[in-house]
């Protein structure tokens, strides 16, 4: 029997470059995310990692959650000018002059180390994951909340996070289980039609989407430069179970044609079901991963006994879905 703590249960971040899945919900169980707001908070979403540095690869918004499949960099210095390229991106032009001002006021009553210290706490807001959610959740509630006569934050408490291997077991079938995520929800029939997740907008022709997935691609396969129809059919691969190979690319297992006639269909069952190494883990990857993580975890916690759910065979995944108080 899993018994979760009353206490916040830790979250597991990188040292250094790392890859999460997020997830996040709305609080009440209430549905409030329509096609207009789905626009605004992906756009904040955007504007958040272009500040924070922080790359998305994909997502999927829906009515009452989001995912993000992320790539948070190792901290590097921003200079004078990225730092006011990066708050254009968050603030927007109209706001980023009103700060410019208010730091020209500060300057003429030689308070400049007013401003130095704005701009340092603004760099420590970025390639952080916490930073980088906490960035667009707040900004989103404060929106809604203006344009809705509103009160209060409309999020189910903090986000959930999912550290993952950077391998393209792990970050191929974790895009795979966010891509289904309006099939699973009977929103749409195929993961195509969708408008509202990476892979969905990618094939209608978002620039932007099509981008992030291309740098995943690239990025778990060694590849320079992937193009589009790489990416789509990855993603299209991963979504039925399958393993998909840039041509060149020696990063399959000799094996792999044996595995996936045995096991694709398994995986692609999962994958249209809701799964707790998706949505409660801590980490997420390979057996040699996942227990260099749990060994990180405060002595008070330890993962959580293995259910079906938390091996993924085909893909050679575990998870440590999740924590337990030690008796």
């Amino acid at each position: 029997m899993v018994v979760y703590p009353s206490m916040r249960r830790p979250r597991i971040k990188a040292e250094g470059e790392g890859f999460y899945h997020v997830v996040s919900r709305i609080g009440g169980k209430r549905f409030l995310i329509d096609e207009t707001e789905k626009r605004i908070l992906l756009g904040m979403i955007r504007g958040a990692a272009a500040f924070s540095g922080v790359e998305v690869y994909t997502y999927a918004v829906m009515s009452n959650h989001f995912h993000l499949l992320v790539r948070v960099p190792r901290k590097r210095e921003v200079s004078d000018k990225e730092l006011e390229r990066r708050m254009i991106a968050l603030y927007g032009p109209a706001k980023f002059a009103a700060v410019l001002k208010k730091w020209a006021r500060w300057t003429r009553r030689h308070e400049e180390s007013r401003v130095e210290d704005e701009k340092e706490r603004l760099r420590k807001r970025m390639y952080d994951l916490s930073q980088f959610c906490k960035t667009f959740k707040e900004a989103y509630t404060q929106d809604y909340n203006r344009r809705h006569e509103n009160t209060g934050t409309i999020w189910e408490g903090r986000f959930k996070s999912i550290l993952l291997e950077g391998s393209y077991r792990a970050m191929t079938t974790v895009a795979g289980y966010i891509h289904l995520n309006p099939v699973r929800a009977a929103v749409v029939e195929r993961p195509e039609d969708s408008t509202w997740t990476g892979y969905g907008a990618g094939c209608k022709g978002d620039a932007l989407a099509q981008a992030g997935l291309m740098a995943l691609v690239s990025r778990v396969f060694g590849a320079k430069d992937s193009t589009w129809e790489q990416a789509r059919e990855s993603c299209r691969s991963s979504m039925e179970g399958k393993l998909f190979s840039l041509v060149g690319a020696n990063v399959l297992p000799k094996d792999a044609e044996t595995e996936e006639s045995r096991s694709s269909e398994s995986l692609r069952t999962m994958l249209l079901h809701r799964s707790a190494g998706f949505l409660h883990g801590v980490a997420l990857g390979g057996e040699t991963f996942v227990k260099r993580v749990a060994k990180k975890m405060p002595p008070r916690v330890r993962e959580r006994p293995a259910s079906p759910f938390d091996r993924y065979a085909f893909f050679g995944l575990e998870s440590a879905a999740g924590v337990r108080e030690v008796s």
